[in-house]
């Protein structure tokens, strides 16, 4: 006589863990994307506010780019540490340029300062062409800016070191000239999970 079997065996049971397990580390899998995105939404978000107001600075500000010491040079670079050296002006003892470089510091604390970056490295260019038409100068400032943006979970090369952005491996990451998108580049900024933004703005 045959007995009708009620409830799970054990095998149905196992195979129900499983599914429930597969889709919870799914679910964890998404949270963990969705935390790194908008950990980095935030910083890309922040940094271009700060050169949004940093541009906006460098475009009203009353002084002409024309009156650096440019000498002979076509391209004067400057950064975090070297701006107020870099950027000097000519025919006054104190002069409006320091605007410019009061700009950068602030620019360079508030990015240092931001909770949702971990390193950074910001590189500044500008550079001077004539035009053949009018035979005047054209000012065009560059700004090339990477970062490791916080989120969980260590960040480290193939040797086990801690991934740090600096200006001494800028070029390796978001060069200030050249092709930013390049394929090489691409690959090492998704590896190493580092974020390249690269502005130019015609003054």
């Amino acid at each position: 006589m045959n007995r009708k079997q009620k409830g799970f065996s054990l095998l149905e049971l196992l195979v129900s863990m499983l599914i429930v397990s597969v889709a919870m580390l799914g679910f964890a899998a998404l949270q963990a994307y969705s935390s790194r995105a908008l950990s980095s939404s935030y910083a890309r978000t922040s940094e271009t506010a700060v050169f949004q107001d940093f541009i906006k600075l460098f475009q009203v500000s009353n002084y002409s780019v024309s009156n650096l010491a440019w000498g002979g040079e076509q391209e004067i670079d400057f950064n975090c540490a070297n701006a107020k050296t870099q950027l000097r002006y000519q025919g006054q003892a104190v002069s409006p340029v320091s605007v410019l470089a009061n700009g950068v510091e602030d620019v360079c604390t508030r990015l240092a300062r931001s909770p949702a970056i971990v390193s950074q490295a910001v590189r500044f260019r500008l550079t001077r062409n004539l035009t053949a038409l009018s035979k005047l100068n054209s000012y065009q400032l560059t700004i090339s800016f990477a970062y490791v943006p916080k989120k969980k979970g260590d960040r480290t090369d193939q040797n086990g070191n801690d991934i740090v952005v600096s200006l001494d491996n800028l070029d390796n990451y978001c060069p200030i000239t050249g092709n930013v998108n390049d394929d090489i580049l691409n690959k090492r900024r998704i590896e190493h999970g580092v974020v390249c933004n690269r502005i130019e703005v015609l003054l």
